[in-house]
């Protein structure tokens, strides 16, 4: 619970909210899977970080596509990714990719940042994962605000993905 405070907050540097938000991620990937025996440690430790977030996701319900309404920087990245990596990279892929390549500076990290607010919206849609998980975690079935959403009123409002359509 710490981490998403952390992460949702506007305090700080986006990359601190980007990894901040990961490690709430990670945690709550690992009280999911591991914790809750759905994979063994050497399972949950050969996965990559994309392939067990999206298992989480899945599993609530989350969707993980990227809405190019919402993320106009990370959907023309993720096209360009798929380019020149030859697969199609989602939104559980994304937030993993850009952190790692924020945290491990090994050269990739200057394709994140030569695109003008790439990294403030991976901060949007890690932030909205980890609220929609410990929603999730929580039981709540009720209504929710889109936290990818940077403008637009607080009463805009719907369902949780996982709730009854």
């Amino acid at each position: 619970m710490m981490f998403a405070i952390i992460s949702a907050s506007d305090k700080g540097f986006v990359e601190q909210r980007v990894m901040t938000g990961a490690a709430g991620l990670e945690h709550i990937m690992w009280q999911t899977l591991v914790s809750s025996s759905t994979l063994t440690e050497d399972q949950y430790r050969s996965m990559a970080a994309h392939q067990l977030l999206r298992k989480v996701l899945a599993a609530a319900k989350i969707p993980v596509d990227i809405d190019p309404g919402l993320l106009p920087v990370i959907t023309q990245f993720a096209a360009d990714e798929r380019q020149r990596q030859g697969t199609t990279l989602d939104g559980a892929h994304m937030v993993t990719q850009i952190r790692n390549r924020l945290v491990y500076p090994t050269g990739d990290q200057e394709r994140v940042y030569r695109r003008d607010g790439l990294v403030a919206e991976a901060w949007l849609l890690t932030r909205h994962y980890l609220v929609l998980l410990i929603l999730h975690s929580l039981g709540y079935r009720g209504l929710y605000r889109d936290l990818r959403k940077t403008s637009g009123w607080a009463a805009d409002r719907k369902n949780v993905p996982w709730a009854g359509q």
